[in-house]
């Protein structure tokens, strides 16, 4: 049994991934320019936090999948 990449689907995946990183970029953005539209500080701090984490774990998805369809 050998295994092949469904290049057609990766590349899906990586157009996924990469909009959904553009989206959260501009949350971030967003709540950076307004954080007093945001509510109060714990909260903003908070949105922050989530907003960074996604975004390292999508940049971290977007290199994996990219290697692989170098490979």
């Amino acid at each position: 049994m050998s295994f092949e990449k469904d290049v057609k689907l990766l590349q899906r995946i990586l157009l996924e991934t990469e909009q959904r990183i553009r989206k959260l970029e501009e949350h971030k953005e967003s709540e950076n320019k307004n954080p007093l539209d945001s509510g109060s500080d714990k909260t903003n701090n908070e949105t922050l936090r989530r907003l960074e984490r996604n975004l390292d774990n999508l940049y971290k998805k977007r290199i994996l999948i990219i290697k692989e369809l170098e490979d």
